[in-house]
C-alpha cells in the first residue's frame, strides 16, 4: 500500500450496501442509523453483477442476478 494509499484509509470509512432495489439500500441506510453517524452517498446507486475472484477462478454472488449498490463515506473518527 502507498503512502497516499494508507492515509487515505485511515481517514475515511466505507459501507457499502447491497439490494434488490433501490428503495432496499435506502432503507437499510435509515435504519442503520448511517446519516446520523455522519456517512453520505460517495456517487451514483448502481446496478452490478457481482463476482468473488479467488485462486480458483471467478464465482458468481446472488446466483448472478444484478442487484443495486451504493457506497457511503464518513471521515474516520
Amino acid at each position: 500500500m502507498t503512502a497516499i494509499n494508507q492515509a487515505v484509509s485511515e481517514t475515511e470509512e466505507y459501507v457499502t450496501i447491497i439490494a434488490p432495489t433501490l428503495s432496499g439500500v435506502m432503507g437499510q441506510f435509515r435504519a442503520r442509523g448511517l446519516a446520523a453517524a455522519g456517512y453520505a452517498i460517495t456517487g451514483q446507486a448502481a446496478r452490478h453483477h457481482f463476482e468473488v475472484a479467488d485462486p480458483a477462478g471467478s464465482r458468481d454472488l446472488f446466483d448472478g442476478s444484478a442487484m443495486v449498490a451504493a457506497t457511503f463515506r464518513r471521515a474516520a473518527r
